[in-house]
């Protein structure tokens, strides 16, 4: 009769410890796959980041104009293995006051602020996973120079 006893309660602990992975795994596997989504996410925001500043680079020079921005820009980006087309890119200038100047980089003085935003949908791996989440997440950077 011990026999049967210590057989069934060594039955019923592996029924258990199956039971507590079924209920861990799914959290865990959440866990690990969102901080390589996050990885992966920061790692893009990284890259825009230093493309806008090559583009805010590229728009601090007195002969630069907005096409000269988007160049550097692509450029960056192209080299980070970023598909262009999926990108957007703004250039606003502002006077030392901070009100935009409309001309753009035409009329850019020396001492404006020149500034690049990057934007871009970052599309998550995992998104369809999630219930309600459609998988893209808007990433954009910024950065700002002063026209020299």
């Amino acid at each position: 009769m011990r026999i049967n006893e210590a057989h069934h309660h060594h039955r019923s602990r592996r029924a258990q410890a199956t039971l507590e992975f079924a209920l861990i795994c799914p959290l865990f596997l959440l866990l690990v796959f969102g901080s390589l989504e996050f990885g992966r996410a920061y790692l893009r925001l990284h890259m825009m980041l230093n493309a806008a500043r090559d583009g805010a680079r590229a728009g601090t020079l007195p002969s630069s104009v907005e096409a000269d921005v988007e160049s550097a820009v692509d450029e960056r980006l192209s080299q980070a293995g970023f598909d262009t087309s999926d990108c957007s890119t703004t250039v606003a200038v502002y006077d030392p006051a901070g009100s935009p100047r409309t001309g753009g980089l035409a009329e850019a003085q020396q001492g404006d602020r020149v500034e690049v935003t990057v934007e871009y949908d970052f599309q998550v791996l995992t998104g369809t996973l999630i219930p309600g989440f459609s998988g893209i997440v808007p990433l954009h950077a910024v950065c700002t120079f002063r026209h020299e």
